[in-house]
């Protein structure tokens, strides 16, 4: 079967977070696989905090529906980057320090 008959097919290549608590308001997470990966050996290390933990945080700030997750490597620090669609419409993305879960920058898109 190919993947245009396929619908799901395309997302068999996106790992997705689901069941986040209602304050998050988060019905699905695209995260690339080697995102996952890496993320989920480093939660495991006790590295960086679960991403759910930090949507959870996020989501008394600010509600909304995430759009994208990254996680980066910057400085020797690892970094959520999240871009959050709010309730207004409008595009915010966050840096948030992946080991303690504090919100390093915010900044609304134009």
């Amino acid at each position: 079967m190919t993947q245009g008959n396929n619908p799901g097919g395309a997302m068999k290549k996106m790992i997705l977070i689901v069941g986040l608590t209602a304050s998050a308001m988060i019905s699905g997470i695209a995260f690339s696989e080697s995102d996952h990966q890496k993320s989920r050996h480093l939660v495991e290390q006790g590295d960086i905090l679960p991403l759910q933990q930090i949507l959870e945080h996020l989501g008394q700030e600010r509600a909304g529906r995430v759009l994208e997750v990254e996680l980066e490597n910057k400085d020797d620090r690892y970094i959520y980057a999240i871009e959050l669609l709010g309730e207004a419409g409008r595009v915010w993305e966050y840096e948030i320090d992946a080991s303690t879960g504090e919100i390093l920058d915010r900044e609304q898109e134009e």
